[in-house]
Order: C-alpha cells, then sequence, then structure tokens
C-alpha cells in the first residue's frame, strides 16, 4: 500500500490503479443517488474494509460504477482511489452503469431475518440498525428478546401497489397512512 497517496486500506493487485479521484469526471446523468446517511455508511465501510473493488471508468476517466465512492473520498479528502479504465464506447458505459445499479438481485425475506439473527447475535445490532436506517428500512417488526433472553425478529408481510404516478404513490402513502397502516414510500 502506497502510505502518501490512501489512507484508505488498498489491496497490493490495486495499488498499481491508484488515480487522483479529482481527475474522474461524471456525465450528471448517473441515476443513482444515495441519502447523507447512506453517504456515512459508505464511508464507514470503506474505512474499516478498505478498497474491495474498484472504481470502473471509461478511458477517459468517466464513471461506469463508484461515482458515490469517489464522493464520499472527496467529500473526506481521500484523493487517491483504485480506478480500472475499460475501453468501452459511450452506450456501453452507460449499459454498464444502469447494470450496477439495476442488477442486484432479490433479497428472501426468511434469510435476511436469519442474517439479522445471525449479527444482532454477534453483538452488531446497534451496527445493522444504523445501516438499515442509512437506507430506509427497519428490522421487520423491530427486533425483540423473547423469554429465554435470546433475539427473534418476528413476521413481516408486505404489499407492493403499483402508482402511476408521483401523485398517485403520495395519495394512496397518505390515505393508508391515515388508516393508521405502517407504509413507507418505494420507488423502483
Amino acid at each position: 500500500m502506497t502510505e502518501a497517496k490512501a489512507t484508505l486500506k488498498v489491496p497490493d493487485d490495486f495499488v498499481s490503479l491508484l488515480t487522483d479521484v479529482r481527475l474522474l469526471k461524471s456525465d450528471g446523468n448517473n441515476p443513482n443517488r444515495m441519502t447523507l446517511r447512506m453517504h456515512e455508511e459508505l464511508w464507514q465501510s470503506l474505512l474499516k474494509h478498505g478498497w474491495v473493488y474498484p472504481i470502473l471508468t471509461d478511458q477517459n476517466l468517466c464513471f461506469i460504477d463508484g461515482e458515490q465512492r469517489a464522493q464520499v473520498c472527496l467529500a473526506h479528502g481521500e484523493y487517491f482511489v483504485p480506478v480500472l479504465r475499460l475501453n468501452v464506447s459511450d452506450v456501453e458505459r452507460r449499459m454498464g452503469r444502469q447494470r450496477f445499479n439495476k442488477l442486484k438481485g432479490k433479497h428472501s425475506r426468511d434469510l435476511d431475518r436469519e442474517e439479522y439473527l445471525r449479527v444482532a447475535k454477534a453483538g452488531e445490532r446497534e451496527a445493522l440498525e444504523r445501516m438499515l436506517n442509512a437506507v430506509g428500512e427497519r428490522l421487520p417488526g423491530g427486533m425483540i428478546e423473547d423469554n429465554g433472553g435470546g433475539i427473534s425478529v418476528p413476521e413481516l408481510y408486505e404489499v407492493v401497489i403499483e402508482c402511476k404516478d408521483e401523485a398517485d404513490q403520495k395519495a394512496k402513502f397518505e390515505r393508508f397512512r391515515a388508516e393508521g397502516e405502517r407504509v413507507r414510500i418505494l420507488t423502483l
């Protein structure tokens, strides 16, 4: 690792990829948005784990993947990040961005619940709750202690309602909330 260039952990295989983050370019069209809390969680992850995978750009240093990581690094004065430059056309770059933003799979609630229990039992309940809060989620039904002092996650069932536009979404949200339902906005 090159201490003079990066303060975050950089795997040896990524050292040759270190690039000044201030040279990277955004086309201003990245559809991925993160809240300030998400940015802070991302920074905490970078501090803890370092660079797990590099930022991807085209040959002109325009982002394919990693624009949020670059913004977080700039905000924290981290100027050298691993960047893998790919020889792709503008359309391929945009398609790559879409793939990285969208192809994430679908979570199984049962497996999520089991994972939450493992993390909580390992003493990291607060970190789990902080991470989930950053992405606008909560532990299903809240985690509760059972009589034996163990941790359990109650069942949670959800309904997704498609709306014709943002105004329709807001109206339905307000209606269900007024009826006492626990609701949250989900925009896909």
